[in-house]
């Protein structure tokens, strides 16, 4: 019994509510029959005063005619009422002129229970008068019976009791079942359907809760569930698919993986540590680590990873044994906490293609791809080795060789004639190479010779040193037979001597270099050795750099603009030149630190400069309506420039910044651009083409281009160089090869523009000749921005008389 109370909610409730009903029904007469007596002492005399109100007249009557048998009536009449004990009529003298009194009766209360009820005796009296006279005949005494008052009370007030227990009971009996239909149904109904929820659809109940319930806090509490459930189901599936997930990773792990318990031995072990290890999963499971085979160093391990403190890692290296092959392993160890247990797990990798990988960059980092020579970094150390281990007196040579017309021939014929070329040299040169010399590629097609010891003085007419130089020249200039080609090169050499006190070998490299560049300025085939004198050349070069690279940071170069003409003097537009104004050494000219800046890296900087700044110019000047929409502006780009694979971007960009049209902008490139890398080349000419800028190719005729390409290029305007245009009077070949030229142009349907017309003569001739556009001193020489704004403000026209 008591375990069906702790168990049904519904009995829980019902007593509890019977219980309560109960004790409020208790309360509640108790209050109500205090109130009652507090009350009965008033209605008993109201109630008696009406009483007396009907025998007051007969009473005063009987008196006013003394007739005591009509007033002993009245009396008696009065004890027809219970309540009343004894009615005593008085005459005007106080004397009792009749009384009635009731038997007596045996009480069910005592008089002491009565006097606690109702504390007072009470009695109801009257005086009686003559008819509306205020004439006293005399008064009427009513003495009640309190016991019988009190049996009355209390029987109402039982009955009262009784009848509200009964109403409080039903209604706690009404309210249990309403409580049993809204909630304990409803509950036992979810549980039940708690109990037995689908996976895959939640919580089924029946249509009549959904009907019910739906949006009150019991279907509130089903789709809480169901979200819970759902969750919850989500939750499973994903934890599922983690322990899938992370069982799949350790199996197919490329790494062997193996789990040690705390007391070191195996648990875990997947495929890949089986084929390093050479055991099965079943043979190795529940082992200790000391049995793998290569005991001594497992057995060196199992103690050490006893002192391996938790959260920690170490790293172990070894060699396994795997089908007679020795296999490089390298072992990182984590020891950590599950669950209170300790654990830790062993991750093994196979180094055998790390090791390989890094013998592979060590060639590679080391040694030159091509020809297999170290390259400069490992002959830099040996360099370096070589001066530290100098002896007093001794002295070592440095030379460096650098192939004359390589960059032609490679540009020409393509980078893999240019390769098999270099193979070729090397493998005629190598026999002639001692084996204490080291013999390495630094560059393109430079070479280094590194003698650590040489013989003799260190001189000049050092006879080794010379006799050497002469047997690789001669090498070098022999006929190579490469792909169907057969190609001449020479080579210049400079050499440097060095004893071991020079300030790093950055410094016998740059005497050893400016020793090639003083051999080159020698023509060419031949060799130079360092001398003092030069350093002032390699110190030069040096500044330079360093000019340069402040000049490009505190943006001292300006653009300068010289002005193009038809042969009606009209300006039809300018080229961009550019100038260098240097803090320390003045003007310096273009043909000087151009080709610095190619082969230091920093032309495409300066050429996004020349971009930005004209491009900005001449969008400022066709804002203020000097720049006429018919002319063009005339920017170079070098053959490097070109070269670079962002060209295009640069263009576009500047050409974004400032504003200005496409269609007023002509870019200029040379012959070598073109033939370097023809394919390249029209692939971005195509897309300058598309942007709408016109692309002109400067000083024509002084390259080694095949006019064949000229009709498939997208070229709009040729210009004639200025060497041929300056002799154009008096030079018959000058004068053959710019007709040739406007003569090849016109059929191609080409501009021209002739260079260098400095006097009338040029103009004239050019003009006979069927040329009609200009660029010279004739017409105007480079200016700065101001003073060409001034120039186009002042010279509409230019009359040639």
């Amino acid at each position: 019994m008591i375990s069906a109370l702790n168990r049904s909610l519904y009995i829980k409730q019902s007593l509890a509510t019977l219980a309560l009903a109960v004790v409020l029904s208790f309360a509640l007469s108790f209050v109500q029959a205090y109130q009652t007596l507090q009350q009965e002492p008033y209605r008993i005399q109201k109630e008696f005063n009406d009483i007396l109100s009907i025998v007051e007249r007969p009473l005063s009557q009987a008196l006013f005619r003394l007739d005591t048998t009509f007033a002993q009536q009245q009396a008696e009449s009065l004890l027809y009422n219970p309540a009343i004990q004894q009615a005593t009529v008085f005459d005007e003298n106080g004397q009792v002129f009749a009384q009635a009194k009731a038997p007596s009766i045996a009480p069910s209360i005592s008089n002491n229970v009565a006097g606690w009820l109702l504390a007072e005796q009470l009695s109801v009296s009257r005086q009686l008068n003559f008819s509306e006279i205020e004439f006293p005949l005399g008064s009427i005494l009513l003495e009640l019976d309190l016991r019988y008052l009190v049996e009355q009370i209390i029987s109402v007030n039982t009955q009262l009791f009784a009848q509200n227990l009964v109403k409080d009971i039903l209604l706690a009996l009404l309210l249990s079942f309403l409580f049993y239909a809204i909630v304990t149904r409803p509950v036992k109904q979810l549980t039940w359907s708690l109990a037995r929820v689908d996976e895959a659809n939640g919580v089924s109940v029946p249509s009549s809760f959904n009907a019910m319930h739906r949006n009150d806090e019991l279907g509130r509490l089903k789709n809480t569930f169901n979200e819970l459930w759902l969750r919850l189901t989500k939750a499973l599936d994903a934890l599922d698919r983690s322990h899938q997930h992370s069982k799949a990773m350790i199996t197919h792990a490329a790494d062997g993986i193996v789990v040690l318990n705390h007391s070191l031995h195996i648990q875990v072990v997947n495929g890949a540590a089986e084929k390093l290890l050479h055991k099965t999963a079943e043979e190795l499971t529940s082992a200790p680590l000391a049995s793998i085979q290569g005991g001594s160093f497992w057995t060196s391990l199992q103690s050490s990873l006893k002192d391996l403190p938790v959260d920690q890692v170490m790293t172990a290296e070894t060699t396994l044994s795997n089908q007679q092959k020795l296999v490089p392993v390298e072992i990182r160890i984590s020891k950590y906490e599950v669950q209170g247990e300790t654990e830790l797990v062993l991750l093994m990798r196979d180094l055998s293609e790390r090791k390989e990988a890094q013998q592979r960059i060590n060639r590679l980092s080391f040694y030159d791809s091509l020809t297999r020579l170290p390259n400069r970094t490992l002959m830099t150390d040996h360099l370096q080795k070589s001066m530290d281990d100098m002896k007093p007196g001794g002295f070592g040579a440095l030379i460096i060789l650098d192939l004359d017309r390589f960059k032609t021939i490679n540009d020409a014929l393509g980078h893999n004639v240019g390769d098999q070329l270099l193979i070729e040299v090397v493998n005629g040169i190598m026999p002639l190479v001692s084996p204490n010399t080291t013999f390495a590629r630094v560059g393109g097609d430079e070479f280094v010779f590194l003698w650590g010891c040489v013989r003799g003085d260190m001189e000049e007419s050092n006879v080794s040193i010379n006799h050497f130089i002469q047997k690789v020249l001669i090498e070098c200039s022999k006929p190579k037979h490469v792909e169907g080609h057969d190609l001449h090169v020479t080579a210049s050499m400079g050499i440097s001597f060095f004893d071991g006190s020079e300030e790093s070998t950055a410094t016998i490299l740059r005497q050893a270099d400016t020793a090639l560049y003083k051999a080159k300025e020698q023509g060419r085939n031949t060799f130079a050795f360092f001398q003092d004198d030069m350093k002032s050349l390699s110190d030069a070069r040096l500044q330079m750099e360093k000019s340069l690279h402040r000049a490009l940071k505190e943006d001292e170069f300006e653009v300068y603009y010289q002005p193009q003409n038809n042969d009606k003097g009209e300006i039809i537009g300018a080229e961009v030149l550019l100038r260098w104004q240097d803090q320390e050494r003045g003007f310096i000219s273009p043909m000087e630190f151009i080709p610095v800046a190619e082969e230091i890296g920093l032309i495409h900087d300066i050429g996004r400069i020349v971009l930005q700044k004209s491009t900005q110019q001449v969008a400022l000047w066709r804002r203020q309506g000097l720049w006429k929409d018919t002319w063009k502006v005339s920017i170079n780009v070098s053959p490097m420039q070109f070269a670079h694979a962002k060209l295009v971007e640069y263009v576009v960009a500047a050409l974004d910044a400032s504003g200005l049209s496409p269609d007023l902008v002509d870019i200029e490139i040379t012959e070598t651009t073109l033939m370097s890398d023809l394919d390249g080349a029209l692939a971005k000419m195509e897309r300058l083409k598309d942007l709408g800028i016109s692309l002109s190719v400067d000083d024509f005729g002084t390259g080694y281009s095949s006019l064949k390409y000229l009709k498939d290029l997208p070229i709009d305007r040729l210009k004639i160089d200025q060497s041929f245009v300056r002799d154009l009077i008096h030079d018959k070949d000058d004068y053959a090869i710019v007709l040739a030229v406007i003569a090849m142009a016109s059929a191609l349907s080409l501009n021209v523009l002739a260079e260098g017309v400095e006097t009338e003569e040029h103009f004239k001739q050019l003009k006979l000749m069927g040329c009609y556009t200009y660029q010279g001193y004739l017409f105007g020489r480079p200016m700065c921005a101001d003073d060409f704004k001034s120039y186009c403000e002042s010279h509409s026209a230019i009359e040639i008389i």
